[in-house]
């Protein structure tokens, strides 16, 4: 079928990734060859429509699509309009697409979040993409004969025709035997027509020879060891760093809440979360309990939710 009938049967399995929205934007590219880039939106900053994606900025010569979310984009968007940026909406998106113009894939060395995007650059021709430095997002790409597609889930990509349900056996095998090997930690997947971005990777595909290149944008680089008289001060160090971190993933224009699991990170979170906000303020936490067996942990949860009053 037609590309953009093959995103519209792409984008209906990713439903529930995005129920507030969805949009295709598409062009003829010189080639005879059509570029579609579709989203399903989930809104989370700026729920005007002003958030609309496939966004395109206003040259008309970028478009965007992008899961997640840029946890610094007030910062950078002030670095931005500092540097004559107008900016239209209040998105981190735009924001997003903006840094590009500025800074190209240097962009990247910027953004603090978690994310998987495309975005195609007419200018150079090319569709530029990346994935976070932890690999929070998803990115999954296949591509055969004359084409290349992307998603964020296996159903939904497998519904491109060019691309087989087959998978590769051994690899399910070794995972089922030793799970800790991941069906999903390399660049192959289970499936043998789908590769995925590693964490911290970035890709371009250049839109007429579709020619990939991938590199590695991030990795975790150990500083010197520092030795330190008094360990309270690496504590103070980390404490700052946590409630920093947290602070960043607070900003939203929908509820924000937590997952509660009793353990270790998420009291510490929700901890932090309730500082932040102050005694009084409305925080939703929510807990999986499996009542009656070892595995139950709503012992500790409720001492956490008893005492920060969530």
């Amino acid at each position: 079928g037609s590309v953009v009938h093959i995103l519209s049967r792409i984008m209906s399995q990713q439903g529930h990734r995005g129920p507030d929205g969805s949009g295709v934007w598409s062009r003829e590219i010189n080639s005879g060859f059509t570029l579609a880039l579709g989203h399903r939106r989930l809104s989370i900053l700026d729920l005007s429509e002003a958030g609309h994606q496939p966004m395109v900025d206003s040259s008309s010569n970028f478009v965007l699509t992008f899961n997640g979310e840029l946890y610094n984009y007030i910062e950078v968007r002030a670095e931005l309009i500092a540097l004559g940026v107008n900016f239209r909406s209040h998105t981190d998106s735009e924001v997003l697409l903006e840094a590009y113009k500025k800074w190209g894939a240097e962009c990247l060395q910027r953004f603090n979040g978690m994310f998987a995007f495309a975005l195609y650059d007419q200018v150079r021709g090319v569709l530029f993409c990346a994935r976070d430095r932890y690999g929070e997002k998803p990115f999954l790409f296949g591509a055969g004969q004359g084409f290349f597609a992307f998603a964020s889930e296996y159903k939904a990509l497998l519904q491109h025709p060019g691309l087989s349900l087959e998978i590769d056996e051994w690899r399910l095998i070794r995972a089922a035997h030793n799970a800790s090997t991941g069906l999903d930690a390399d660049r192959q997947t289970v499936f043998n027509d789908v590769q995925q971005l590693l964490p911290g990777e970035a890709m371009v595909v250049d839109v007429r020879s579709l020619k990939r290149r991938i590199w590695r944008y991030w990795q975790v680089e150990p500083g010197e060891m520092r030795n330190v008289p008094n360990e309270q001060v690496v504590f103070d160090e980390f404490r700052e760093l946590l409630i920093d971190s947290v602070r960043l993933r607070m900003r939203s224009d929908v509820p924000v809440g937590s997952c509660l699991s009793g353990g270790l990170d998420s009291s510490a979170i929700v901890c932090i979360a309730r500082q932040l906000l102050g005694q009084d303020a409305e925080y939703h936490t929510f807990t999986g309990r499996f009542p009656g067996t070892a595995a139950d942990e709503w012992s500790y949860a409720s001492q956490v939710v008893e005492a920060t009053g969530v």
